[in-house]
C-alpha cells in the first residue's frame, strides 16, 4: 500500500538527480519512496513497481521503462538492487536523509547494510541483461567496510562513479579533508568520528566530480563550524557535500550584506589558520 512521503525543496537542485537522463528516472525515485516500506526497502520486481508507481501509464514500453529506470538510479547510487534468501529486494540509499518516518511499522525486509553475504547476492531475475555496473552491491555498502551506520547514507546525493576499491591506499587530499572534519568535531566536544570508507567515498567525489579543491572543502568545514546554525548540521562528509553550495551562497551572502565578514563565531576554539579559512570562503 502507498504511504505518505516527503520531499525536501533541496531535490530539485540536487547535481545527482539533475544528472539522470531520463526525466521517468527522476519519477521513479521520488514514486519508490512510496511504494517501500518504512526502513525503505521493497520487492525489486519491476512489474509491482510499475504498477504501484504509473498505474495510469498506457504506453506499451513502461514496463521497460522502469526497468531502465531502476538501472539508472542503481548506477547512480540512488539505490541498492540485492537479494536476501533468494528474494530480489531494493533499498532507496540515504533513506533516513530523504525521509523522517513517524510511528514506523516494523521492518519487513533487512537493509543492505544488514546483510552480512551481501556481496553474493545476484541481480533481480525480473531486470534482464543488467549492465556489468548491478554484478555487485556499491562498494560503500559492502560490510567489511564498516558499513551499517544510517549517517553513512549520501543523502541525495549519490553518483555513477564507482566506488574507490578497499584495496586502494587512501588518498592523501581525501584523507585530509576527512582528518580535518573529524579533528574539528572532537575539539567541539563531540566523539570523534569514525573515518569510514563512505567518508572517503564521498569526499573523493566532492573533490574530483564536483571540482572543490581540498582547500575550499577545509574551508567549508570551518566556516560551517564557526556558525552557530551550520555547526550542528555539517557532521559528516556527505552533509558537507550535500549543502556545500548553501555554504558558499550564504558566505558570499554575508561578505557582501555584512560589515563583519564572515560567520559568527561559535562556542569552539579554532586555530588562526581555522579562522583565516573560514573568513576567505
Amino acid at each position: 500500500m502507498a504511504r505518505i512521503r516527503s520531499i525536501k525543496p533541496e531535490f530539485f537542485t540536487s547535481l545527482t538527480i539533475a544528472d539522470l537522463k531520463e526525466l521517468s528516472a527522476r519519477l521513479t525515485f521520488i514514486g519508490l519512496w512510496t511504494y517501500v516500506d518504512d526502513n525503505g526497502v521493497g520487492p525489486a520486481d519491476a512489474r509491482l513497481i510499475r504498477a504501484a508507481i504509473w498505474p495510469l501509464e498506457e504506453s506499451p514500453d513502461v514496463l521497460q521503462r522502469t526497468r531502465e529506470d531502476l538501472r539508472s538510479l542503481h548506477a547512480a547510487r540512488l539505490i541498492t538492487l540485492y537479494e536476501v534468501s533468494g528474494k530480489p529486494l531494493v533499498a532507496v540509499n540515504s533513506w533516513y536523509e530523504h525521509q523522517k518516518v513517524s510511528h514506523p511499522k516494523k521492518n519487513r525486509y533487512p537493509r543492505p547494510e544488514e546483510v552480512a553475504d551481501l556481496r553474493k547476492a545476484e541481480p533481480p531475475e525480473d531486470l534482464q541483461s543488467p549492465p556489468e555496473d548491478y554484478q555487485s552491491p556499491p562498494e560503500t555498502l559492502r560490510p567489511e567496510q564498516g558499513a551499517g551506520s544510517r549517517e553513512q547514507g549520501a543523502g541525495n546525493r549519490g553518483d555513477a562513479e564507482p566506488a574507490a576499491s578497499a584495496d586502494t591506499p587512501p588518498r592523501a587530499d581525501v584523507e585530509r579533508v576527512c582528518k580535518h572534519l573529524a579533528d574539528v568535531l572532537e575539539k567541539s566536544g563531540s566523539k570523534r568520528p569514525t573515518i569510514t570508507a563512505k567518508w572517503r567515498d564521498t569526499t573523493r567525489l566532492m573533490l574530483d566530480r564536483d571540482e572543490v579543491t581540498v582547500e575550499r572543502a577545509l574551508a567549508a568545514i570551518d566556516w560551517a563550524h564557526a556558525d552557530s546554525f551550520w555547526q550542528a548540521h555539517i557532521l559528516t562528509p556527505m552533509k558537507l557535500r550535500e549543502k556545500y553550495e548553501t555554504l558558499r551562497r550564504q558566505a558570499t551572502g554575508k561578505q557582501r550584506g555584512s560589515a563583519a565578514a564572515g560567520p559568527k563565531t561559535a562556542p569552539r576554539d579554532m586555530t588562526a589558520e581555522e579562522k583565516a579559512r573560514a573568513l576567505e570562503f
